[in-house]
């Protein structure tokens, strides 16, 4: 309650001096001392960060490095029959041989390099938290001198402006002796603050200059001592099985460019590697033969789509119904199921004399991109003429785009308006 208080009274002072109201005390030697502790706060921050960061990637390398042994053993695992990978994979053969080795160097690494980790929990990570604290109890004892300051001036604006009162009442006389008594409590107040500040923070700053550079050294051949010996640990396995005498990082990509020879094109190569055709784009470019109203094609179907049915009739002998969240394919059903056709419906009664044909139209419900010549392509929403349509909709349909183009469509990929 009583800091609530404080603050309601500078709240009003602190208002008025950012809008050039009222005078603001500065004392120059303090604010030089200011920034130089603000600046080792900074860097103190930054040191625990980075020591932390430094640890947790030690860790994680050690972590991830035994990981990569493991999946490197699970993935030259044999598989079902795969039980030769020596005899089928040649290539590989150092690397299989040598997979339970590395494990086991990564394992003894990671024992050997526990202890070092420690140590820079013990001499860099928790000095410096340490640290962290005194520099937060200093700051708090700046922060109770800022706040003395502004009494002080608050109370020296006050003070001053009733002095300087030509003609004073009674109780103007009341409140400039009260003031009076406010402000020489207010100047003894700010002056201890901002004296210790400026003679103990020199002090200071020359004692954090004995605890960083101690912290620094530690630091640095800790460092050290992670490196060399993971590398000790690296070179000491690679003896005798890989040469390491001239690995440049030039040197060891071309080395891997070399042994992995065609794998990388033979793996682009790979079908399933790739995204899966829509099912209308497979059965209609797996080869057409000539239809009542589409023309003819005479490309041959391979892969996927070689036993697709040919383009005229229907899709019944698929056995496929088409779902709502993906196109149906486009037909191109076999000469067998072809025959099976339900008779055509009968045809429609004549208009009457000077009476125009109604037309026909739908709304196409996935896009269909033109597959053959006289193929009609359109996208998902256009509004199609039909000029020639059958009883089923698994059948080719005759229409007429929006463009104006005339071309066969598959019946399943539009509905009725």
């Amino acid at each position: 309650m009583k800091g609530i208080t404080k603050f309601a009274k500078r709240t009003p002072h602190l208002l008025t001096t950012r809008v050039g109201m009222a005078s603001k005390s500065h004392d120059a030697a303090f604010d030089d001392l200011n920034r130089r502790f603000t600046a080792i706060e900074k860097y103190t921050e930054k040191l625990v960060k980075d020591s932390t960061s430094f640890r947790d990637a030690v860790k994680s390398m050690l972590l991830s490095g035994a990981a990569f042994g493991t999946s490197f053993s699970d993935l030259f695992h044999p598989i079902g029959s795969e039980y030769d990978l020596e005899g089928k994979h040649p290539e590989s053969v150092n690397t299989i041989a040598e997979l339970q080795n590395y494990q086991l160097m990564m394992e003894e690494l990671r024992e050997t390099l526990t202890p070092e980790i420690e140590l820079i929990d013990s001499r860099v990570v928790a000095p410096s938290k340490e640290f962290e604290g005194v520099l937060k109890a200093i700051r708090k004892n700046i922060t109770k001198r800022d706040h003395k300051l502004v009494d002080y001036d608050r109370i020296n604006n006050s003070f001053t402006k009733l002095k300087e009162k030509k003609e004073k009442t009674l109780k103007d006389e009341q409140s400039l002796f009260k003031l009076e008594q406010e402000y020489e409590a207010a100047t003894a107040d700010y002056e201890y603050y901002n004296n210790a500040m400026k003679e103990e923070l020199p002090i200071f700053f020359d004692k954090v200059k004995a605890l960083m550079a101690p912290l620094f050294h530690s630091f640095y051949y800790m460092q050290l001592n992670v490196f060399y010996l993971t590398l000790d640990k690296i070179q000491t396995f690679a003896d005798g099985k890989y040469d390491l005498s001239n690995a440049t990082p030039e040197s060891v990509e071309q080395r891997y460019a070399d042994m992995l020879t065609d794998a990388a094109e033979r793996l682009e190569a790979l079908t399933i590697r790739k995204p899966a055709a829509p099912s209308a784009r497979v059965l209609t470019t797996a080869g057409r033969t000539p239809g009542l109203n589409s023309s003819a094609s005479s490309s041959k179907a391979t892969g996927l789509a070689a036993g697709a049915p040919s383009r005229t009739g229907t899709l019944g002998s698929l056995g496929r119904t088409p779902s709502s969240s993906a196109a149906p394919p486009s037909y191109s059903g076999s000469p067998s199921s072809a025959a099976k056709k339900a008779p055509p419906p009968p045809p429609p009664t004549k208009p009457k004399p000077g009476a125009l044909a109604p037309r026909d139209y739908v709304i196409a419900l996935y896009d269909y991109t033109a597959q053959a010549d006289g193929d009609l392509s359109f996208t998902a929403g256009e509004r199609i003429e039909v000029t020639e349509r059958t009883a089923s909709t698994d059948d080719w349909w005759t229409g007429v785009g929006s463009n104006g183009q005339k071309g066969i469509f598959p019946g399943n990929y539009v509905r009725d308006e």
